[in-house]
């Protein structure tokens, strides 16, 4: 087994302490020498270990105020996690998300193996409809599990305050911190087609994704629905 390095080692540590709530969402870590001084390194070791937390999106870094532990607000959502944008547009605009369908499920095998759970095993299964402009352009169809949503509810998902993500963050201590996804071409079913104001069988795009925490796991599996007619997904990466 490769051993990891003193600054993939502090990473670890700050990463966990995270997760055990050590800091709280939006909270400044300590200052670089009293960080360095905690975990017996170099200033140059700590920086490192923080770099990439910032490129990761756990942590970010706020000129001549200090790093803090990322919070998900609409600015974020944007620039990490929502991909469409109309045709020859030159900045995304966040969608208007209307809530169709809220329901207790058991896991089949794909969301099971998604979400890293057995079969069958209770989960939440959720249907949004995505607007840009007035027109439905998306239809997101999400997976949850129960034993990390426990108390989720309809009224709570539904008249939630900002993101999905800021809920699962604020709520119940999910931080996403990075997706993992996949595209594909697709066909319209009946019933997406009638939202997305298409005829059925035409074409669209399917992109199947899975959040990922702090520490990659899983936590929630969603499959989009997108009508490319007039908006395209768009992803820009950095060097």
């Amino acid at each position: 087994m490769k051993a990891i390095t003193a600054y993939q080692e502090v990473k670890q540590k700050i990463t966990r302490d995270i997760v055990n709530g050590r800091y709280f969402i939006g909270q400044a870590l300590p200052a670089e020498k009293d960080f360095a001084k905690e975990f017996k390194v170099s200033i140059g070791t700590l920086r490192k270990a923080v770099d990439e937390l910032v490129s990761e999106g756990i942590v970010i870094r706020r000129q001549g105020k200090g790093t803090f532990i990322a919070e998900h607000d609409e600015q974020r959502l944007l620039y990490y996690f929502f991909h469409v944008i109309k045709h020859d547009a030159d900045h995304k605009n966040y969608p208007k998300v209307e809530l169709v369908s809220f329901q207790s499920a058991t896991a089949n095998s794909e969301e099971a193996k998604k979400l890293e759970l057995k079969e069958g095993a209770p989960v939440w299964r959720i249907v949004n409809r995505l607007s840009l402009d007035g027109q439905c352009v998306i239809v997101d169809r999400l997976t949850l599990s129960k034993e990390r949503f426990p108390t989720l509810t309809r009224s709570a998902f539904q008249n939630r305050e900002g993101s999905i993500y800021q809920l699962y963050q604020a709520q119940y201590g999910q931080s996403v911190a990075r997706t993992s996804e996949r595209l594909r071409a697709g066909a319209a079913n009946k019933q997406d087609a009638e939202w997305l104001h298409l005829k059925p069988g035409e074409p669209v795009i399917m992109i199947r994704r899975i959040a990922l925490g702090i520490e990659d796991e899983p936590i929630e599996w969603r499959i989009s629905t997108l009508n490319t007619e007039r908006h395209e997904y768009f992803s820009e990466l950095g060097a």
